[in-house]
């Protein structure tokens, strides 16, 4: 008797692998874009301690914050954000702005004041978010 075996998946040992691929991408997904927005954060705050250590170095030189001289970045270093300042001759309050590849509705805008005051306009909090 001459018994012959075939060997290879079956159409069910296949789903059951698609399905399983397919569980775990639906779980790794969220927490991988969760990461990446938290890790483009960085560029917005890096962006506005970066403008505040300039106006305060034109504060130093000019002994004003809003001197025609004091300039800094409109763009953090990786184009996340996009920072703006409001500023009198003693005090500035900057904000960065998230732009089209980093929606962060947690954090949303950061700001930065001449005080050192943080803060933020999203869900979140300063502490979660700075």
């Amino acid at each position: 008797m001459n018994i012959k075996h075939e060997s290879g998946f079956t159409l069910i040992e296949l789903m059951i692998v698609v399905v399983i691929i397919g569980i775990l991408a639906a779980i790794a997904t969220p927490s991988y874009m969760s990461h990446v927005t938290k890790t483009k954060r960085a560029d917005g705050k890096t962006a506005l301690l970066t403008a505040a250590q300039s106006l305060e170095s034109c504060f130093t030189q000019y002994n004003t914050y809003n001197n025609a001289n004091c300039g800094f970045a409109a763009a953090s270093p990786e184009g996340h954000y996009a920072v703006t300042v409001a500023r009198t001759a003693t005090t500035f309050t900057l904000t960065a702005t998230p732009q089209a590849t980093q929606t962060d509705p947690v954090c949303a805008n950061f700001t930065l004041t001449n005080v050192g005051v943080q803060g933020v306009s999203g869900t979140g909090t300063v502490a979660n978010c700075w």
